[in-house]
């Protein structure tokens, strides 16, 4: 088509695009196009439909009245769409009359994807009304420019500020009133507006930015500060930790003066277990709760560190004592203050609290923090046994011992007890107990070696070591796929993943044990974080092919929709623990039979040990257990006798 001729001081439509595209490229928008194709309403529609999108989410973030005005534009949206089909893009010049320019207009609106927040007809007269304006504008004497820039200004407010509406609105508005000055001032307003609202919008972006970041940074800051108290804090009591006490005996390790002494008294209270299980938990906790509120008289100077150690026991840090002298005075102090006794809620009994106090000094250049907690501990042990109720221990009169374990540990032989089927007939598998003996200490196993030490090195080395001579073990027995299985206690916490994987996997691999034969047992719901990580240590184990099984089933708070959640393979009850009530032998066994009911019920099996008396034993064969052990069937034995048991399997294997 042929252009029309274009006089010197005409005006025409592309070079009012033109000025519009220099205006729009400074306001960051997309130039509009120069002519009109017949893809220009579908690009806007798909344009329209982002606008929208971003315009329902500000409204979610920022004010009641941005939703309420979304609101209006979409069902104005869907009622223009009910109404007004989308135009096709006519084959000739647009001509307009006063009557219908409002109704051509808002075709042309609708045709480019945007919606105004009106209802169509009401949208169809402000838009008219603004034509009007414009062409009277334009046709005075002179032409008023500020009345066509204020209606340029009115049209954005309307909602006429997308680009996508302005190649219709101009060819509507040309049509109707001609190009001229009084249309170039129109479409100056219409862009002084947009630039306008455009720097408001960025204002009020840059207001809530800022408002964003200060609150996501209160956010962090009480989210870190939830995380530090909940890491290094007791809840119930309020005191720091054992996680926080090794926190201050590193820094102080490495920290002031290397000759300083720094002094630690360990405080245990004795029968609390039995007031809290005669009592309940309430109580108990109003116990611990009374105890700390004596020993804070204590822990006034600010070189002290007042710590829960476990669940009965307590630890005052000193981190510059006077010698072991200042020490036991402190200690003697902290029985004084103990010595009264506890009054329990509602009218309960007084309780009397026996406390005893371990002592260890040692110099800031000596101090080895696994060590020192050690030493406390053996300490307590010897002040229960002694008339004063404190003692003090000092390792450097001692017998050396096993680098990075526990000062002489002595490895014990495992032993292994049967677990046979719950006749008692046949021997299915072998618990095996693997412990080692310390002078003070007593015997110990992995996880109370790892608790003490707090080293994951050692407690992992002598994991694996155990590891892999009962894998070997059991193929000398046995190498059969269904020979029994042998199962064996892991501290998974104390030795942490994938460590405890890798071990597990040498074990079987390097022993070449069927890796189902490999029963991983772990004491109670608190052997592994809960949540996400627990899944994924307890998965990796079960994809190695071994079983995994948790211990202490019954005992204790149980969570049976958390044990619906893990991977696991069976659960171990201890029957002394379950049985033995005021209800009787009958209560028992259906209690034993409710246990059974419900690891079957989660895919599991059910072995009960501790079975030691024939009482205990009476009825299990009915109870609907898979598994039985205990000394009523037969006592650990050395690896020698196990093999005996193996080659008859099918037999009594005796009573112990």
């Amino acid at each position: 088509m042929t252009p029309e001729p274009v006089e010197d001081d005409q005006v025409t439509p592309g070079m009012m695009i033109a000025a519009l595209n220099q205006i729009l490229g400074e306001c960051g928008y997309q130039p509009v196009p120069g002519e009109l194709p017949d893809r220009l309403i579908e690009d806007a529609r798909s344009r329209a439909d982002g606008i929208v999108a971003a315009a329902r989410q500000t409204a979610e973030h920022y004010t009641d009245a941005a939703l309420a005005q979304a609101a209006r534009t979409v069902i104005s949206a869907r009622e223009a769409a009910a109404t007004t089909p989308p135009p096709r893009e006519p084959a000739r010049p647009v001509t307009t009359t006063s009557d219908c320019v409002g109704t051509v207009w808002y075709a042309a609106v609708v045709a480019a994807g945007v919606f105004l927040p009106l209802p169509p007809e009401a949208a169809r007269r402000r838009l008219h009304d603004l034509a009007e304006r414009l062409r009277l504008a334009a046709t005075g004497d002179p032409a008023d420019l500020e009345g066509a820039h204020r209606a340029g200004a009115e049209a954005v407010e309307l909602g006429l500020g997308h680009p996508a509406v302005l190649p219709g609105t101009i060819k509507t508005l040309t049509a109707h009133v001609g190009p001229g000055d009084a249309l170039a001032s129109f479409l100056a307003g219409h862009a002084a507006a947009m630039q306008e609202r455009i720097l408001g919008q960025q204002e009020a972006l840059h207001r809530a930015t800022l408002r964003a970041a200060r609150e996501f940074e209160r956010a962090l800051e009480d989210s870190e500060a939830r995380y530090r108290r909940l890491a290094y804090y007791d809840p119930l009591t309020g005191l720091a930790n054992r996680a926080r006490l090794v926190q201050r005996l590193e820094q102080a390790s490495r920290t002031g003066d290397r000759g300083r002494h720094i002094g630690v008294c360990l405080i245990d209270l004795g029968g609390f277990p039995a007031i809290r299980e005669q009592n309940g938990p309430d109580a108990g906790d109003t116990l611990l709760i009374d105890v700390v509120r004596r020993l804070r008289a204590v822990t006034r100077n600010p070189d002290h560190l007042l710590v829960r150690h476990g669940g009965r026991s307590f630890t005052l840090l000193i981190q510059d004592t006077g010698g072991v002298a200042h020490l036991v005075e402190v200690a003697e102090r902290i029985l004084g203050l103990l010595a009264a006794p506890v009054t329990l809620p509602d009218d309960g009994p007084v309780v009397p609290l026996e406390a005893a106090v371990g002592v260890v000094d040692v110099r800031a250049a000596d101090l080895d923090v696994s060590q020192l907690l050690v030493d406390a501990e053996i300490a307590v042990r010897q002040a229960r046994s002694g008339r004063t109720g404190w003692a003090v221990h000092d390792r450097r009169g001692g017998d050396p011992g096993v680098p990075g374990t526990i000062t002489g540990l002595v490895t014990a032989p495992p032993t292994y007890q049967p677990v046979l089927d719950p006749a008692g007939q046949r021997m299915l598998g072998l618990h095996v107990r693997a412990l080692w003996r310390h002078p003070q200490l007593g015997s110990l196993d992995l996880g109370r070696i790892g608790e003490l030490t707090g080293d994951r090195v050692a407690t992992t080395r002598l994991a694996g070591q155990v590891l892999r001579q009962v894998c070997r073990q059991a193929m000398l027995w046995s190498g059969a796929a269904d020979g029994p299985y042998v199962g064996i206690d892991l501290p998974v916490r104390r030795i942490g993943y994938p460590e405890v994987v890798d071990l597990v996997r040498e074990a079987v691999t390097g022993a070449g044990l069927t890796p189902g034969r490999l029963h991983v047992q772990l004491s109670g719901l608190d052997a592994v974080p809960a949540g996400a990580h627990s899944h994924t240590v307890l998965a990796a184990l079960g994809a190695l092919g071994v079983r995994v099984v948790l211990d202490d089933f019954g005992a204790g708070y149980t969570s049976v929709a958390y044990l619906r959640e893990l991977p696991i393979h069976g659960l171990r009850s201890p029957l002394p623990q379950l049985t033995g009530g005021v209800a009787g032998e009958p209560a028992d066994r259906s209690l034993v039979a409710g246990l059974a009911t419900i690891a079957h019920a989660l895919g599991l099996t059910l072995t009960v040990h501790g079975v030691d008396d024939e009482r205990l034993a009476d009825g299990l064969d009915a109870s609907g257990c898979d598994a039985v052990q205990g000394l009523h069937y037969a006592a650990p034995a050395t690896s020698q006798r196990v093999a005996a048991w193996v080659r008859q399997p099918t037999t009594v294997v005796g009573r112990g």
